[in-house]
């Protein structure tokens, strides 16, 4: 049966290598989105770049979902790797979380800055509680799950504008919540997703490792890409 699938890329160059890929290509950009339509095996694809960041992914997401109502999202993209997780890997992400929606304990002045008084929280009407966590469609989970290689594993992914480099931050959304890598879009996809009752995946490709000392390496990108183009095949 032909779907439509939204496609969603933070960046040109990720989405390059699938749109070159597609068939019966047209362009129809809007609101300073680029979105592309085209054809995979007998399925309706919308390529679609939001720009980094998790306002311009909420705000693509919004837009699809009103102009297009896809049957799903599938967002794929690099990711930095946190704890064990090598560069080079791909990861089947199974839930998100917001690591930049952080609360921290009062402290007095002159006490410095701690980790040991941050957490992760959802903000409602100024009331805080416990991070929400968005969860992958199980469906999509297995159908990535059905094509994937013995070198792709699942895991929690982190999303927030912002860049960690700093060991100890890293090892406590590591330890404490189960993140296996960060980037600055999915969780926005999930969440916004969630609002129209829209399944959604996202797959990352692991690019560097803080912690293991592991340099960035954009190469992951092609075998990501292949990855995906397999997921929607089998859609």
């Amino acid at each position: 049966m032909k779907k439509t699938i939204a496609v969603l890329c933070a960046m040109k160059g990720e989405a390059q290598p699938l749109i070159d890929r597609m068939t019966s290509l047209e362009d129809e950009s809007a609101c300073g989105f680029e979105i592309y339509r085209g054809k995979i095996e007998e399925n309706d694809i919308l390529i679609c770049i939001s720009g980094v960041g998790m306002v311009n992914m909420a705000s693509l997401v919004t837009y699809l979902s009103v102009k297009y109502s896809p049957e799903c999202f599938l967002n794929y993209g690099i990711i930095g790797g946190y704890g064990d997780i090598h560069k080079g890997s791909l990861i089947i992400i199974k839930d998100s979380v917001n690591i930049n929606s952080t609360m921290y304990d009062a402290a007095p002045q002159g006490s410095g800055t701690s980790l040991s008084r941050a957490r992760l929280v959802t903000f409602s009407e100024n009331i805080d509680n416990s991070p929400v966590i968005y969860k992958s469609c199980d469906k999509l989970i297995e159908v990535a799950t059905s094509v994937a290689g013995e070198d792709v594993v699942h895991g929690r992914l982190g999303s927030g504008d912002v860049w960690n480099k700093e060991y100890d931050k890293i090892m406590q959304f590591y330890n404490e919540y189960g993140v296996c890598g960060e980037d600055m879009e999915g969780y926005a996809m999930y969440q916004a997703a969630d609002k129209f009752g829209i399944p959604a995946l996202s797959l990352k490709g692991v690019s560097n490792n803080e912690i293991l000392g592991e340099t960035y390496d954009y190469s992951v990108m092609e075998k990501l890409v292949d990855f995906a183009y397999s997921v929607i095949e089998v859609l």
